[in-house]
């Protein structure tokens, strides 16, 4: 089995060796020309990267977030909580509760163990959250520039990368992601962390393509663990800056998995109160799912929380997706999404708590 999983690497390797020398031209570093399509040199994979020693295997997995799976069991064939491990205690009964499909993964730093917990349907889009991963590539771009991130980087980035974090702004989020390469670079940037299920959404005619990535939550757990934890992909300053903008989300979208980490009182307009004590570092994304034809209050919504969580005996990477939150006036399945997550995050935050019983098994003690 290990052979047959050392062997798959040097395929996978190669491949990727082959499809950037075939894309040669003005390169990642160069930027890319707005009048051709994405392009990327031979050297670009080697140029973003300080780190590039070669580490055994079981460490590469370990900082890519491919370590075993415990709990990976979907919702729908839990039979009763005992059977998921202490950290997702109560998560499956409390999602069935709820509509939609939900799917969650939980990299625990302090055992080293990823958890997962789906619903049904293995991809789910990313809507904003990808933003993120957009971020990842123009840090690793920049890090082998002179210089300390952001220091090194032109102002004119920076204030793009801060705009399409804290604020999500998405004419922002555009602009890199065109002027990085596009779907072509952000995929070949992936196989570095790597995602494995992740399918980045490419421009039409009609539509600048990022927010119809498709994903699953433990592939963004990956992504959140190469900002959160020293790694081969990112060095320490890119990650120090990342992981600023991520906690300096403007208050109206700190929603999710701050709910729970920052108390328990999570209600809009501000939701969650920022704890000194808890640092949470977070992207969240929203939006009415791409196959509803009107676009408008008839359609579901896709809600998704991502982000690393440190502080009160915690460490921990957490992705919660879900999808088909029911459609709604307004905001209606947004809000209906959001209150999905931060149920989960509640649960998660709780049962992550040295010495504490889960908080499902708690209420029900009282009852």
């Amino acid at each position: 089995m290990v052979q047959a999983v050392r062997s798959s690497r040097v395929v996978r390797l190669s491949f990727l060796t082959l499809g950037v020398a075939a894309l040669a031209g003005a390169g990642l570093l160069a930027g890319g020309s707005p009048g051709h399509g994405p392009q990327v040199s031979a050297a670009v994979l080697t140029a973003g990267t300080r780190h590039g020693a070669a580490r055994p295997a079981g460490a590469a997995r370990r900082a890519a977030g491919t370590l075993p799976l415990a709990g990976a069991l979907p919702v729908k064939d839990m039979a009763s909580a005992s059977r998921l491990p202490r950290p997702l205690h109560g998560v499956a009964r409390y999602l069935r509760t709820r509509h939609g499909v939900a799917q969650v993964a939980l990299f625990n730093k302090l055992t080293g163990r990823t958890y997962l917990l789906s619903g049904g349907r293995n991809t789910q889009y990313t809507a904003s959250i990808v933003k993120a991963d957009i971020m990842s590539l123009w840090l690793w771009r920049y890090q082998s520039r002179p210089g300390i991130i952001p220091d090194s980087m032109p102002y004119s980035i920076r204030y793009l990368l801060q705009n399409m974090i804290t604020m999500s702004d998405n004419v922002a989020a555009t602009s890199l992601f065109y002027f990085s390469g596009g779907c072509t670079t952000l995929t070949l940037f992936n196989t570095l962390i790597p995602t494995r299920h992740t399918v980045v959404g490419c421009e039409t005619p009609t539509y600048y393509g990022w927010g119809n990535t498709t994903t699953t939550a433990k592939d963004q757990v990956a992504i959140v663990r190469t900002l959160a934890y020293r790694n081969a992909t990112l060095a320490r300053d890119a990650r120090e800056y990342g992981l600023h903008l991520m906690e300096s989300v403007e208050p109206t979208q700190r929603w999710g998995i701050t709910c729970g980490p920052w108390g328990t009182k999570c209600a809009a307009p501000d939701y969650a109160t920022p704890d000194p004590d808890v640092t949470v570092a977070l992207k969240n994304g929203w939006k009415y799912l791409p196959t509803c034809a009107k676009q408008d209050d008839s359609c579901p919504w896709q809600v998704n929380s991502i982000g690393w969580v440190r502080g009160k005996g915690r460490n921990y990477v957490l992705a919660v997706l879900t999808t088909d939150d029911p459609a709604g006036p307004g905001t209606a399945g947004l809000d209906y999404g959001i209150s999905t997550i931060q149920g989960v995050s509640q649960r998660i935050w709780a049962n992550l708590a040295a010495g504490r019983r889960p908080l499902d098994r708690r209420h029900r003690a009282r009852s």
